[in-house]
């Protein structure tokens, strides 16, 4: 075989190793999609909470994060996030809290939403954005004893590094929107598993706790029965804890994800009014639905 024509042969037996191992436009683009999902996962915290205590990371990359909130104790409790100013500490944090009482908080601390309270036993989760800085973590609910959780030692500081990590929020099937004083619905919400993103587009932070109750309540009574416990927590919660995402600031979204069963549910807002500290669902802020 003349020189030339044998070099080419080998040549060419040579490159069809490396042609079998190349992948196609097809694989290309798969790899580089399936990559992308891999990036696009939201980062997931576990947070367990007991009576009275937070197991959870102290430091949390930023981007969007799922938090899954366990309550492994005897009460509900919920996580309430809050990005502190720059020079705040969780300490200074917890003396606002005391200071503002059920009262309007400073403008230093910025609630980001978090789970609102399941049952025990059970969870919630909520999924937030988060940028680089100081935060804290806190319960809110009132004990038998009307003693705040945070006061027993329910409060958590944490920080937020830098992260080149990008991802998205999951997509919602449902948005419910926080006004003044109202929980506007996209469209209804029927049964089974529902991703919601809740959004504050008020001028004031909100919450929505959703509590669930026997469908043959009387108009009404949930809401009555929830409100009498708020003015003396006593004893336990009539309703049932659903879940939810606690205080957004003006601005900010969450996405909550929950299976909801056929029932009578009510959705309420306890945050502090800014004109005159009073909760909301005194201003009218709560809305009983029914899931069919």
């Amino acid at each position: 075989m003349p020189r030339k024509a044998f070099l080419a042969s080998v040549a060419i037996a040579a490159s069809l190793p490396l042609l079998a191992m190349a992948p196609t436009l097809d694989q290309a683009t798969g790899n580089m999609l399936a990559a992308r999902a891999v990036q696009a996962t939201p980062n997931v915290v576990i947070v367990t909470a007991t009576d009275f205590a937070f197991e959870m990371p102290l430091s949390i990359p930023a981007g969007v994060t799922t938090f899954e909130l366990r309550d492994r104790g005897k009460m509900q409790h919920h996580l309430s996030i809050v990005r502190l100013d720059s020079g705040k500490t969780s300490a200074d944090g917890l003396a606002a809290l005391i200071k503002a009482g059920h009262g309007v908080r400073p403008s230093w601390m910025h609630p980001v939403g978090g789970p609102n309270a399941p049952m025990p036993g059970e969870s919630s989760i909520a999924t937030l954005s988060l940028v680089p800085g100081s935060y804290m973590a806190f319960c809110e609910i009132p004990g038998p004893d009307a003693v705040r959780h945070y006061m027993k030692g329910m409060i958590k500081g944490f920080s937020v590094t830098p992260s080149s990590k990008r991802a998205d929020m999951p997509p919602a099937d449902l948005a419910i929107d926080l006004v003044d004083y109202d929980f506007v619905l996209s469209h209804p919400l029927v049964r089974g598993h529902r991703v919601i993103a809740v959004t504050n587009s008020s001028s004031q932070p909100h919450m929505m706790a959703i509590k669930r109750f026997p469908i043959d309540y009387p108009p009404g009574q949930g809401m009555k029965d929830l409100i009498a416990w708020a003015a003396d927590p006593k004893g336990e919660i009539g309703p049932v804890g659903a879940g939810g995402v606690t205080e957004l600031a003006p601005g900010e979204e969450a996405v909550m994800q929950r299976d909801f069963e056929p029932g009578k549910y009510l959705l309420i807002c306890f945050s502090a009014d800014a004109t005159d500290g009073k909760p909301h669902f005194r201003h009218g802020m709560a809305k009983e639905i029914i899931v069919e």
